[in-house]
């Protein structure tokens, strides 16, 4: 199954066919948002609660100190934990979700689980686009809120941005070096719930990214670069190893195909023509190929990479382009 979708997984998504994760037999696709809290937990396959049982010695003995964690309907076990873990139930996830998003109109999105509902996840659109200079694409705010079972994520919810054409995922943090602008991460512990309050305000903050953005957007579009300042990038961007050694064939051609690939951008639909000797046009093109054209050792890494965490690299995207257009 796609993006380690198994049997008893599924999500639903709204209006367009799941850009992250293809289509398949547990995707179910709908013509507008879930308008009930439990519409939305059915769709998204997260209408069970995790339960915990002791864990056992050989012999019978109990462990104590620990419990197993597993899904009351499927039994699925997820993983073996401290008694101090605190299971966040998926209805809690909901609550997170409805809170960051109260007072905005829910458009396109989508809800679902991996790995047996070891990881739960929810994205929304808010209704609220802005347009860039010389883009005629719009671009959305998303607010996506996950959490997991297994241990190996925490309770999170960030906002995004997502430009339809390309599907882009640029957080404004990222692309201004303020990683934590748009991000708010709990512990398991009893007290999620309590911090929700806490969370909205920092994710309420989206609007205002949103509008630093647009103004850093413009900015960079107002940046002409030459076709020898593109290509400078495309070899910034996907540089060639510092060594003494000698730099196998196999890997020349890795650098070469990466970089091709990069290029290929500029010509294609994801960049408007009028950007394509901006800045802008050079941010573009990196996320797009952060996202969507470099290689993944599997559909989980890419999925996790375009909507369920930041991608550290988008980082140092912005420093790259600024360096270069000062030369």
């Amino acid at each position: 199954m796609p993006a380690e979708m198994y049997e008893n997984d599924k999500m639903y998504s709204v209006r367009e066919a799941p850009w992250h994760m293809g289509t398949g037999t547990h995707v179910e696709m709908l013509d507008s948002a879930p308008e009930t809290r439990a519409d939305r937990m059915r769709l998204a396959g997260h209408n069970w609660l995790v339960e915990d049982e002791p864990v056992y010695r050989k012999g019978g003995e109990i462990m104590p100190g620990w419990k197993i964690l597993a899904r009351d309907d499927t039994k699925d076990v997820f993983s073996i934990m401290a008694d101090s873990y605190g299971v966040v139930q998926n209805e809690t996830g909901h609550e997170i979700f409805e809170m960051l998003s109260k007072g905005a109109r829910l458009d396109d999105g989508t809800g679902g689980t991996v790995k047996n509902g070891a990881v739960c996840y929810l994205s929304a659109r808010l209704d609220e686009p802005v347009m860039i200079k010389g883009d005629n694409s719009p671009m959305f705010p998303y607010v996506v809120v996950t959490w997991g079972h297994d241990g190996s994520c925490s309770v999170s919810a960030r906002s995004t941005n997502v430009r339809p054409v390309c599907w882009n995922t640029v957080t404004s943090g990222e692309l201004m070096a303020i990683r934590a602008g748009t991000n708010y991460t709990w512990r398991h512990s009893k007290k999620v719930v309590a911090r929700i309050e806490e969370a909205f305000k920092v994710i309420s903050g989206a609007r205002q990214d949103q509008a630093k953005f647009v103004e850093l957007a413009n900015e960079l579009v107002d940046i002409s670069i030459t076709d020898e300042q593109r290509e400078e990038f495309v070899q910034m961007f996907i540089p060639a190893p510092v060594t003494t050694a000698v730099i196998s064939d196999r890997v020349l051609d890795n650098i070469n195909e990466a970089r091709e690939s990069v290029r290929s951008i500029f010509s294609s639909p994801t960049i408007p023509e009028a950007h394509r000797n901006t800045a802008y046009g050079l941010m573009i093109a990196g996320v797009e190929y952060l996202d969507h054209i470099r290689g993944f050792r599997s559909q989980a890494t890419y999925l996790g990479r375009t909507l369920l965490r930041d991608e550290p690299m988008k980082a140092r995207l912005l420093p790259l382009i600024k360096e270069l257009v000062k030369t």
